[in-house]
């Protein structure tokens, strides 16, 4: 049998055997002991599925980026909420400013200009083929602040899912601030 090992996102130097769930596809789960440093005070899990034949995978630019370990990520960092697409490409961006600002010279972003592919739409992108595999939860909802031109927009959580009426956070809620974005001006 190999031996499945992962690093914490969390914790660059924290390397973690995976243990088997049980489940008869060979998921892995994964859990990061530290206490601290953590989205969430204690102990942080996260979960190995294998892809399905015939799946969509992340390769490309968005494997160079490594998106598939780095959404999760970010998203991860809000654990037991939705929270508005606005709010994961906000919080991708703070946690990995370089490869965000790559990704806006690449696409460019609405924020900056009109186009018809942007940052956005390729982070999206990304984020279904994760959710398709079932490694993060989609919710389709009202969309709001500067995607408001939208009548509805993805949310995304982490497992396991959050109840939708009482734990979301959305884009207007954070207060609309675009100094995430490279080349943006003002709210």
């Amino acid at each position: 049998m190999a031996v499945s090992r992962q690093v914490c996102p969390f914790h660059a130097d924290e390397d973690v055997l995976g243990l088997a769930t049980g489940s008869q596809d060979g998921s892995l789960i994964f859990t990061c002991l530290h206490v601290k440093g953590h989205p969430q005070p204690g102990s942080h899990s996260w979960l190995q599925v294998p892809r399905p034949e015939g799946m969509p995978g992340i390769d490309g630019y968005a494997d160079e980026l490594g998106l598939e370990s780095e959404l999760p990520a970010a998203i991860g960092q809000y654990k037991g909420r939705w929270i508005e697409y606005g709010v994961v490409e906000r919080a991708y961006a703070l946690r990995r400013p370089d490869d965000f600002a790559a990704i806006v010279t690449r696409y460019g972003h609405k924020a900056l200009e009109p186009r018809q592919y942007t940052a956005s739409a390729f982070l999206a992108g990304v984020l279904a083929v994760l959710s398709r595999r079932g490694t993060i939860l989609y919710h389709l909802g009202p969309a709001t602040g500067r995607w408001s031109y939208n009548d509805k927009i993805s949310w995304w959580s982490t497992a396991p899912a959050p109840d939708w009426d009482s734990a979301r956070l959305s884009w207007a809620d954070i207060g609309d601030d675009i100094s995430y974005i490279p080349g943006a001006q003002g709210r």
